[in-house]
Formats: C-alpha cells, sequence, structure tokens
C-alpha cells in the first residue's frame, strides 16, 4: 500500500491541493471567544509568508488554543504549520480536533484531514471524510476528487471514475481542467486494464509527470499494449523507449510493476 499512496501524494504535488480563499485570513468557521485569539490567527496568517518563523509562530498559534479551546480555525491553522514543519502525527491531531469543532461547516478541513490520514494509510477513514464533503458541499469538486484517490486503494475503480468525472465537470465550470485530473483518470482505466482509454490521458500530461517513475511505468504499459493490440510498430517502439526512461524500476507500484515486468522482460 505504501508504494501506492505514493502515486497519491504525486499526483497531490501537481495539483497543490485546493485550498479555496481560506489562507486570505477573511474566513472563521468558529467564533472566537476571545479578540486576542483572533489576533494571534491573523499573524498565523501573516506568518505563512514567512517560513524561517514558523517554530515562533506554531507556538504562538499554541497559545490560542490554550485560551480559546472551541476556535476551531486556530486549531486547524496550527495542524498546518506543523505539518509544513513534517510534524504530520501532530498536525493529524490538530486536523481531528478543528473538523471535530467545526461541525460540518468546513470543506478545508475535511480535505486536509483526509490527506492527512492518506499519508498514515487510513484511506477508509480518509474515504470517510471525502464522503463527508460530497455529503454537506456537494457544489465543492474536492470531495468527489477524494474519492476518486481513494479508490486507487480501495479498488473500487467504477465509483472513483464516477466521482472523478463530476469533479471534473465542477472544475471545468469554475477554471481549467488540470493534469492532476487527467493523470487520474489514465490511472484508473490503466487499473482497470482499459488501456486504450487511458493511453490518451498519460499521452496529455506527458510534460508534467515526464520525471516520475511510476507515470513512465504506467505510460510505457499503456503503449505497448495498445501498440500490441493495434500492431503499431511506431507505438511499441515508443513504448521500448519510455520504458527505458524509468530510473529505478524497483520502486514501481505492484499493480503496474507485474503486468510491466511481462511486457519488458530483462
Amino acid at each position: 500500500m505504501k508504494k501506492l499512496i505514493t502515486i497519491f501524494i504525486l499526483i497531490l504535488s501537481i495539483k497543490g491541493f485546493s485550498q479555496d480563499t481560506y489562507f486570505l485570513g477573511k474566513t472563521n468557521y468558529c467564533t472566537p471567544e476571545k479578540e486576542d485569539s483572533k489576533k494571534k490567527f491573523d499573524a498565523g496568517i501573516t506568518g505563512l509568508n514567512f517560513p524561517t518563523l514558523y517554530g515562533g509562530v506554531t507556538k504562538v498559534l499554541f497559545k490560542a488554543i490554550e485560551q480559546d479551546q472551541k476556535y476551531c480555525d486556530a486549531y486547524f491553522l496550527t495542524g498546518y504549520y506543523l505539518r509544513l514543519q513534517n510534524l504530520h502525527k501532530e498536525a493529524l491531531v490538530l486536523y481531528y480536533a478543528a473538523d471535530s469543532l467545526a461541525q460540518n461547516r468546513a470543506p478545508i478541513f475535511k480535505q486536509n484531514l483526509a490527506i492527512q490520514f492518506m499519508r498514515f494509510g487510513q484511506v477508509d477513514k480518509a474515504r470517510k471524510k471525502y464522503e463527508e464533503m460530497v455529503k454537506y458541499f456537494p457544489d465543492n469538486p474536492e470531495g468527489y476528487y477524494g474519492i476518486a484517490n481513494t479508490s486507487m486503494i480501495l479498488k473500487d475503480y467504477d465509483n472513483g471514475l464516477e466521482n472523478l468525472k463530476t469533479a471534473e465537470e465542477i472544475y471545468r465550470k469554475t477554471s481549467t481542467v488540470k493534469d492532476d485530473v487527467k493523470y487520474m483518470f489514465g490511472v484508473l482505466n490503466s487499473f482497470k486494464e482499459n488501456y486504450t482509454v487511458a493511453l490518451p490521458y498519460f499521452d496529455d500530461v506527458y510534460n508534467s509527470y515526464k520525471k516520475e517513475d511510476n507515470y513512465l511505468a504506467q505510460y510505457a504499459l499503456a503503449q505497448i499494449k495498445v501498440g500490441k493490440g493495434k500492431n503499431d510498430e511506431d507505438l511499441i517502439k515508443k513504448a521500448n523507449k519510455t520504458y527505458r526512461k524509468i530510473k529505478n524500476k524497483k520502486g514501481i507500484i505492484e499493480e503496474i510493476s507485474k503486468p510491466l515486468k511481462l511486457e519488458f522482460p530483462e
């Protein structure tokens, strides 16, 4: 599962998952009981622009939590700072508290909590949070997109594709469809062994993912499968060229490495 999670993280790296306008500091999902707590939160928003100050700002935010224990936004922002400092276990605790206190008012809390669950392989819990997003925020594409992500691991690929289509429709209304969505379409169809459908998606995102071994492995596999199916020698040559670009073949996820070895025996 750990290797499969790497694809999830890889896709997030290009997506930079949506954080709407929350970090402009204009939104609070819980009302602070003390004015000083809000000042500390605002300072935390400003501090995001100064990485060298993250440690100090985190301490300030912890003080906001101590003096205002129902202020969910202070919990969330503290968790966010902890994640930025690679303190992922600690961030998970703060995210969980923030989401609980917000009482289903904050999609960004659920999204970040779900991603943190995924980091620790707690996929069922992540799926639950994404399903809550869809339930409480049906016009937000991130919940549908998150369900598609978790479907890679839970292996309900058709459910993933259905939710990804919904996410794509909503994304399209507000902006262009990003490469992470296209890549996910390719991944899910590849896992279903529907390589003919997957290949055009992998073609489209080449420039974004061409340095990632798991992407290259999936791309090569789709090329060789479609090439052999159509007796297309040029595509078969391209598949071999793509395969040779993979730097660490031992790091490829099992779902791809097994069929890949059959097509490219060494």
